[in-house]
């Protein structure tokens, strides 16, 4: 199912589920039927994120107010409890929406985290490997580009020029003047021992001298450039 026609298929479902319950509003009390429509509500919250929940309990809350609260068809609740059970379930889709979020964000970071892990455990296999300073600069390169969502990226040897932004694990250091690099390509220096044995010149979409880059990609991205610094070290003592 396309994402339009499952958000239309969760807004219309509650309207659906409520008039069906018509029938048993003589018989079954308003409290009891709304405990069936928080599940309801909570299900589009799942399917839907944060705005579809949102939405989702505003219309149930609205349905439920319009087709099974005194007076039937108006908008107008004559008792305190029903409106009270309206207001609750217009929360419920806000709130739920909010924790399904959340628990995405949490699932999606978590991902990230492993995966980082993983790289780190492959770059390290490869320097123990004695694979070549160019295989491990290449890896590192693709897993940079990857990482932050690069347009392009290179690597130099040497520091990098005063005149270049370079990304740091406190944030991007902007030079004074533009360089002529343009806002758009920051320097990434690999470094062991103090010394700059080179630096990747990371090539970003857009023109933000590397400002956008979250904290944790920023803190991978420098320590994945100086388990590099020490895997080229080592190189060059061999």
């Amino acid at each position: 199912m396309r994402p339009v026609s499952r958000v239309l298929a969760v807004l219309v479902a509650p309207v659906a589920i409520v008039i069906a319950m018509v029938p048993l509003r003589d018989h079954v009390s308003a409290a009891n039927l709304a405990l069936v429509l928080v599940l309801v509500v909570l299900g589009g919250a799942v399917l839907g994120g944060r705005l579809v929940g949102a939405i989702v309990g505003v219309v149930t809350a609205v349905a439920f107010d319009f087709f099974l609260t005194v007076p039937y068809g108006s908008f107008t609740i004559e008792r305190s409890d029903d409106v009270v059970t309206t207001v609750v379930l217009g929360i419920v889709g806000m709130v739920g929406g909010e924790l399904v979020e959340r628990a995405r964000r949490s699932k999606a970071e978590a991902l990230a985290r492993r995966t980082e892990v993983e790289q780190f455990h492959r770059r390290v296999e490869l320097a123990a490997g004695g694979e070549p300073p160019a295989r491990l600069i290449s890896r590192t390169s693709e897993e940079l580009a990857a990482m932050l969502d690069l347009a392009g990226v290179t690597y130099e040897r040497g520091p990098a020029p005063a005149t270049m932004a370079v990304l740091t694990h406190w944030g991007a250091s902007v030079p004074s003047g533009p360089g002529p690099m343009g806002p758009e390509t920051v320097a990434l220096p690999v470094r062991a021992h103090g010394r700059d044995l080179g630096h990747f010149r990371l090539m970003f979409p857009r023109p933000t001298a590397g400002m956008g880059v979250a904290p944790d990609a920023r803190h991978a991205a420098v320590a994945m450039a100086d388990q590099l610094g020490m895997a080229l070290l080592r190189f060059e003592h061999t």
